[in-house]
């Protein structure tokens, strides 16, 4: 059974959850293993509930009291809020991700100062088409995103055609 519940503010478990995402299809990567500074800004946001200034909320998603995956919410000026969602290789394609997703919009605080939500996904991540389109997000636009890919000691640059899904801020 699939629950939310607080993120752990613990770098090694922060870690082991990006070190089993497949990243593959991420519009933003993450260096694996984390490094000092980002992790000190992502859990300042966490505990503060702000991304540079907005409001942001985080929940990890627990399978039998194990952190599968997160899922994060910024709410940005005029109200439209961003969703991002990633889970454990090994629990993709087992609907955790939708349950989450369905949950973690039926939260109150998840509604605060919400008119609508939006995720932008690679368009060949299929997976997460579906599991937008399962929890009544509509793709609306195509986009094209310059995606950096840290490598080991330099990164790699390029471009993939991105889709906007929207969803009117009321839960269903």
């Amino acid at each position: 059974m699939i629950t939310l519940a607080s993120l752990p503010i613990r770098y090694e478990e922060l870690n082991d959850l990006y070190e089993h995402t497949d990243q593959s299809f991420c519009l933003n990567h993450v260096s694996v293993p984390l490094d000092e500074e980002t992790t000190r800004g992502y859990f300042m946001m966490v505990r503060t509930g702000r991304n540079n200034g907005m409001l942001f909320a985080v929940k990890g998603i627990y399978l039998d009291q194990k952190l599968i995956g997160k899922i994060e919410r910024t709410v940005y000026e005029g109200g439209s809020a961003e969703i991002d969602l990633i889970i454990r290789n090994e629990y993709c394609g087992k609907e955790y991700g939708t349950e989450a997703l369905r949950q973690f919009l039926a939260l109150p605080e998840t509604l605060e100062e919400c008119t609508s939500f939006c995720a932008y996904i690679d368009s060949n991540n299929k997976p997460a088409a579906r599991v937008l389109e399962k929890t009544g997000f509509e793709a609306k636009r195509k986009f094209l995103a310059d995606v950096v890919t840290p490598q080991a000691e330099t990164y790699t640059l390029r471009t993939v055609e991105g889709t906007e899904y929207i969803r009117g801020g009321e839960t269903e």
